[in-house]
């Protein structure tokens, strides 16, 4: 599988989020994992425990094994929180799986919380999908996908989240001001639109052709500036769309013309 994003070292990003961790006060502050991207391989061998957001016990049993799950980073000392996190950005590195959250809450409890967030229900549709909000692929593009109620929902519980983003470098996602924990929190699905299901859906596109053309012929995609290839890619995609263009294979033709010239045929 080919994963759009840089791989760097997190030594370029590790001491902000030190620096930020220790300068906020009256939060846990955790690391969340996509476990589904050590799916059949060795997962990080955390000193910590881990807490799973799917449960043993409900509808996401099955996919406990791969489940997104988060590592307190409190009550560490700071030469052990360094480790710690540097260990985890190396293990996670080149890969969209690693993003660092502060909660009023603790981490066993702020997954509890998330529990109706994992499977939207979208209005008019008793359908529920899995909403991967660890992968960080998905998780930048929620802010604007979703309208700012379900994002405001997804978000409650949480005074700030940072993730590593496609040039490897740490993003803060933009959260409602001012940050104050909430009195209750809501404990039914969380609910979108159609609306936000598409746009959510069209953000996915340029990973899903770039790992179809992957698939047909891996020397197509480029080993570095994955990022970069990413942005045209996007871009030829956007360009489909204004032209509806609905063949895949002339979609993915747009986006091989784009990685192969540099431009998208605009």
């Amino acid at each position: 599988m080919y994963f759009a994003v840089e791989s760097r070292d997190p030594e370029t990003w590790l001491d902000g989020l030190l620096q930020c961790i220790e300068s906020t006060a009256g939060v846990h502050w955790s690391a969340l994992v996509d476990g589904a991207f050590d799916h059949g391989a060795k997962p990080f061998a955390a000193p910590v425990p881990r807490h799973t957001l799917y449960g043993e016990t409900g509808a996401l049993r099955d996919l406990l094994s791969a489940s997104p799950y988060l590592l307190p980073l409190d009550g560490l000392a700071g030469d052990e929180r360094r480790a710690l996190a540097s260990a985890l950005g190396k293990h996670c590195q080149g890969r969209p799986m690693l993003s660092f959250v502060a909660s009023w809450q603790s981490p066993s409890f702020l997954a509890q919380m998330w529990e109706p967030c994992l499977q939207p229900v979208v209005e008019g549709d008793d359908t529920r999908f899995l909403l991967r909000f660890a992968d960080t692929r998905v998780l930048s593009t929620l802010p604007v996908a979703l309208g700012p109620a379900a994002w405001a929902q997804l978000t409650a519980p949480v005074a700030q989240w940072h993730l590593v983003n496609r040039e490897g470098m740490l993003d803060t996602l933009p959260l409602t001001e001012p940050r104050t924990e909430p009195e209750a929190h809501r404990a039914e699905p969380l609910t979108i639109s159609q609306a936000e299901l598409d746009r959510m859906v069209d953000a996915a596109m340029p990973d899903a052709l770039m790992d179809s053309l992957y698939r047909q012929s891996p020397d197509i995609l480029p080993a570095t500036k994955k990022a970069q290839a990413h942005r045209r890619v996007a871009q030829a995609y956007a360009l489909a769309k204004v032209r509806r263009v609905e063949a895949m294979h002339e979609i993915l033709l747009l986006a091989l013309h784009a990685l192969s010239t540099g431009e998208s045929d605009q």
